[in-house]
């Protein structure tokens, strides 16, 4: 399988070069992601847990689903990628998404930076795993995620991502 090309990207979101996926995770370059909060119908958020065999945050619960944007694609179509692959979820358009955006970020740590676009979705369908990228999911309170975070179960971007939501929402 050929190994993919994500963008580079400097301090205003701006294209610099292409580098392979590998590449940006050994030099912790800066570059792109999607992610999408989920709540259902009783305002409870998605959660998942990634798999143990994810190379960042195995075994760690999530909001939501994020997905890294490969070189060319837009944030929109990387979101509602992730949706489908990692969830099943079809039928979001880009419109949908682009009305949806509910903020836009930086996250830097030692081993991880990236811009994040930050969707919401409300949905109450039917989900369909990937295995190879979320052992379990579930519907749930804040508390129960700031439960999570407290003990060290959640990863440390999913944290960033829901403290920056309550901020927001409150």
């Amino acid at each position: 399988m050929e190994e993919e090309i994500l963008d580079v990207v400097n301090e205003k979101d701006q294209f610099v070069r292409k580098a392979t996926r590998k590449e940006v995770r050994e030099k912790a370059l800066l570059h792109r992601v999607s992610r999408v909060i989920i709540k259902n119908k009783d305002d409870k958020f998605l959660i998942c847990k990634r798999s143990k065999t994810k190379d960042r945050n195995p075994g760690l619960w999530d909001i939501g689903v994020a997905e890294t944007v490969i070189s060319g694609d837009s944030y929109e179509s990387t979101a509602m990628r992730g949706l489908l692959e990692e969830l099943g979820i079809a039928g979001i358009s880009n419109i949908q998404m682009i009305n949806s955006l509910l903020f836009k970020i930086k996250y830097s740590s030692p081993n991880h930076n990236i811009f994040l676009k930050v969707y919401f979705l409300k949905y109450g369908g039917k989900i369909k795993l990937q295995a190879e990228e979320i052992d379990e999911a579930g519907f749930t309170t804040s508390d129960e995620i700031k439960s999570l975070i407290e003990k060290g179960q959640f990863s440390p971007t999913g944290k960033f991502v829901f403290d920056k939501y309550l901020e927001i929402k409150h």
